[in-house]
């Protein structure tokens, strides 16, 4: 289904007229998702406010930690951060971060960012002055699915083709790599980087803050791990609003409220995502960041519920910012990375453009078609209908390669759009926002072929300013209806329009606005230490809150001022991402499915052990980890252990081997380090009885019948996930129906703000929460009986009494519904208690490791200077 005509109605709001008006199928045409919504859709509307009034009532507070105080900061200066940039997808989504990168690496901003992408951009990213880590991927490969399956949903060709087992195992591989974006030294294009391998200690990189697009998906996760904050940043609209729909929906309203239809667009989407990718997430949640996995129920809907920071990158003469997104939202203006002035076009180029009259530029960048000759001929077919001359770019489908070229005919491969776009009188692409803003930025009118996503959106816009004709759809793509087209944007009067939008963006900068708003939206009184200012604080000290540098610590320990039991590690922002159900028959559903997708889980992780089964080479003695790194070692000179062993030794993190780091960094997680010069014999862990089983199992594998010992670890491995999971079966059901009673007042007719839960971060916080909420559930479900009807009567008059009794009658039996089942608060605190080990008390390994090294190394530097006075 196509988009025909757009009209604006008022500032800040986008109605799209529907050219088609048959009632609902699935996918159109373009891939977009066609929503149908019954004539009658009040219960629609009130369920979309009362949804749209909780995510405003989210609390934004950096910290909510129990037992965390808050200071104001010495001045408003922010420390040099480490700043990891995830991006998934072409380089046009690519491109507009690098100028924020490079922004937030110069001054007066000065912190280290990387950005984190795929790596056939690595030469391009590194070229422009900016670090670099892959996250694996194949962007062709990813368009040239996307060109043959538009939408989300793949056709059958793809399905029996494989390619859906292609795609998840590439975007596990992406979810996976964006954590080592997060935590690991290098590049990321070799083996994982261990922080104790790494010789030089301003190599190491550990992420203080985030910033990401939305298809990067495991932004959250790693924000939620690292207790850092975390920005988005997009090309296209991705906040739910009333204003209009998603670009990926093309909406039948069938006299629906248009408002709630486009609002419920965006968690559609959403839902269709984590429908595919959910359980490759909550395993990534699970098995590499050690947290609990999120139901399906309510875990599409966490960046706008945690009212995560947004920045949009179009200006708003183009999209107005929607007034009832919130000002944790901002639309800021294209970012461009300036590329004219350091391109020399070839002579030949030169000489074309010397030739005749302007030509057009035809290009479909990182675009992959399955018939590119026909493709090509179809766009020279074209150009000599229109009577144009064209540059043609090659693009990721080699356009023109076969084809005869004529001479007003110009192929190019990569060229600066900044540079190439002056010298044109007319654009002809696929509408990716990139190439978009590039056309509109240097003022010339815009003919959009849109393929997939967001390009049928653009087009629209395009065509709603008056800077170009309606989008043509690849599908629906000939030489007659493109000749047509080019020679209406050719027209006085949409040359015109698209002089005016570049007049009106060229004061804007994207890049730099967004900068400010990432500075002032990630809490600067969050990082600087309040003793050493302009030093980054990586710890608080629990009786004070004061928040401290390494190298204060490192003083203040020397000193004996302090000792290192009396300091936690800080946690920036902490991230509450789920309040669970919201009603109890969504507790009910998320009760069952998330066993079931465990068992799922578990059983394609078995078959897949099975099926790919490690080759070992014949026995190759590699030391247990848990031998000890400090006994005796005739190979090296000397006696280690007699130096180590010494309570004099210095701390030099340059000579610690791998296994001293990580002894150290065991003892500092445990704040367990009374001084530090600590007696390492006390850090030494004897092997244990699991150990050395391990190791002689592992030693089995690779022998003689090793195949039947690692089918017989893979099946007791199976075994034990199906009996964690028959445990925890009815742990989950209890505790997801207690939180849909407890959180069903605030859902549907009437809703009213619940009491929002003390986050369980421990065993002891959990009885905390569970006292807590029995004793306030009670008190709410008695007292609101007669203050809510009296709240409402007194602010709507007498006709609010009727919802006040209503708001109070749910309240009392929720409340005490959620105590039901006398286990259901118990269990939860079980279900619950791993996240006191798992999300807080054990940082992930990296990360504590280079905190060590840090302190370490700052306590040699206080030595170093009392040692000359």
């Amino acid at each position: 289904m196509l988009l025909s005509r757009t009209r604006s109605n008022a500032a800040g709001h986008i109605a799209i007229d529907d050219g088609l008006k048959k009632q609902i199928t699935s996918v159109g045409e373009d891939g977009r998702f066609e929503l149908c919504f019954h004539d009658d859709a009040g219960s629609l509307a009130t369920w979309c406010k009362n949804l749209q009034e909780t995510s405003k009532r989210v609390q934004t507070n950096p910290c909510s930690v129990p037992g965390i105080c808050r200071r104001k900061s010495t001045g408003g200066f922010c420390p040099p951060l480490n700043i990891a940039i995830l991006i998934v997808g072409s380089r046009g989504d690519v491109q507009p971060f690098i100028p924020i990168a490079q922004l937030l690496s110069k001054p007066p901003y000065g912190h280290r960012v990387r950005i984190c992408t795929h790596p056939a951009f690595k030469d391009f990213v590194e070229s422009q002055g900016v670090e670099f880590f892959n996250i694996g991927g194949d962007p062709e490969a990813l368009m040239s699915y996307m060109v043959r399956n538009p939408g989300l949903v793949p056709s059958r060709k793809s399905v029996r083709a494989g390619d859906i087992g292609k795609r998840r195992a590439e975007m596990w591989e992406i979810i996976n790599r964006a954590w080592r974006g997060c935590i690991e030294a290098g590049d990321g294009m070799g083996d994982p980087v261990r922080a104790t391998d790494v010789e030089n200690v301003e190599d190491l990189f550990l992420a203080d803050a985030i910033i990401a697009n939305p298809p990067s998906i495991a932004h959250i996760h790693c924000a939620e791990k690292l207790g850092v904050p975390l920005h988005m940043v997009f090309t296209m609209p991705f906040s739910p609003t009333t204003a209009f729909p998603h670009p990926l929906a093309s909406m039948n309203y069938s006299g629906a409220d248009a408002k709630t239809a486009n609002y419920l667009s965006f968690i559609m989407m959403e839902l269709l995502m984590w429908q595919g990718l959910g359980d490759l997430i909550n395993k990534f949640r699970r098995q590499k960041l050690g947290l609990d996995p999120i139901s399906v129920m309510w875990g599409f809907q966490l960046l706008s519920r945690l009212r995560v920071p947004f920045t949009y990158l179009w200006p708003e003469s183009l999209i107005p910012k929607p007034p009832d997104w919130g000002k944790h939202i901002e639309v800021v203006g294209y970012s461009f990375l300036p590329l004219a002035k350091s391109y020399t076009p070839p002579p030949d180029l030169t000489a074309f453009l010397e030739k005749g009259p302007r030509p057009i530029y035809i290009g479909f960048g990182s675009i992959v078609v399955e018939d590119p000759d026909a493709f090509s001929e179809l766009l020279f077919k074209a150009v000599k209908i229109a009577g144009v001359r064209a540059i043609i770019s090659r693009g990721w489908s080699g356009v023109g390669d076969k084809c005869r070229i004529t001479e007003d005919v110009y192929l190019i491969d990569n060229c600066p759009h900044d540079w190439l776009f002056q010298h044109v009188s007319a654009v002809v692409h696929h509408g990716g926002a990139g190439t978009t803003a590039a056309g509109i930025a240097a003022g010339r009118p815009t003919v959009i072929v849109p393929f997939f996503g967001d390009q049928p959106f653009w087009g629209q816009m395009i065509a709603r300013s008056g800077a170009g004709p309606d989008p043509i759809p690849f599908k629906s793509l000939t030489a007659e209806n493109l000749a047509e087209s080019i020679s209406v944007a050719l027209t006085p009067s949409v040359q015109e329009a698209a002089k005016r939008m570049a007049e009106d963006i060229a004061d804007e900068n994207g890049a730099e606005a967004m900068a400010k708003s990432f500075q002032e939206q990630i809490g600067l009184d969050q990082f600087e230490c309040e003793i050493c200012p302009g030093r980054l604080a990586t710890h608080r000290h629990k009786k004070t809150g004061t928040r401290l540098s390494g190298l204060a610590v490192a003083c203040l320990v020397d000193r004996g001022v302090i000792q290192p039991a009396e300091l936690e590690l800080i946690r920036r922002k902490n991230w509450y991402v789920d309040e669970g159900a919201e009603h109890p028959l969504v507790g009910l559903a998320a009760a069952f499915t998330g066993p079931m997708g465990d068992v799922a889980t578990a059983t394609f992780d078995y078959s897949h052990a099975l099926r790919y089964r490690p080759k070992h080479t014949k026995v190759e003695d590699r030391r247990p980890s848990w031998i000890d790194p400090w006994a005796t070692d005739n190979s090296t000179n000397g006696s280690v252990g007699s130096n180590v062993a010494s309570p004099n030794r210095r701390i030099n993190p340059t000579t610690f081997s791998t296994r001293e780091m990580e002894l150290y960094a065991h003892k500092i997680a445990r704040r367990s380090l009374k001084t530090n010069n600590a007696d390492i014999d006390t850090l030494i862990r004897q092997p244990s009885l699991y150990d050395k089983q391990k190791a002689a199992w592992h030693a089995r594998e690779r022998g003689r019948n090793g195949q039947l010992f690692y089918l017989t670890r893979a099946t007791g491995r199976y075994a034990v996930e199906l009996t964690k999971v028959g445990l925890k079966a009815p742990v989950a059901f209890f505790y997801n129906i207690a939180n849909g009673f407890h959180n069903y007042p605030s859902c549907g007719y009437a809703g009213v703000e619940v009491r929002r839960r003390d986050q369980i971060i421990d065993f002891e916080t959990g009885l905390v929460a569970a006292a807590k909420e029995f004793t306030l559930g009670i008190w709410d479900a008695f007292s609101g009986v007669i203050i809510l009807p009296y709240k409402s009567v007194h602010e709507e008059g007498a006709k609010g009494l009727g919802k006040g009794v209503w708001r109070g009658s749910k309240g009392f039996f929720s409340n005490l519904g959620a105590w039901a089942p006398p286990p259901g608060r118990l269990c939860g605190l079980l279900e619950r208690r791993r996240l006191g080990g798992s999300q807080y008390s054990e940082r992930p390994r990296s990360w504590v490791i280079s905190h060590t090294f840090v302190f370490t190394t700052d306590i040699n530097l206080v030595r170093e200077y009392h040692s000359t006075f």
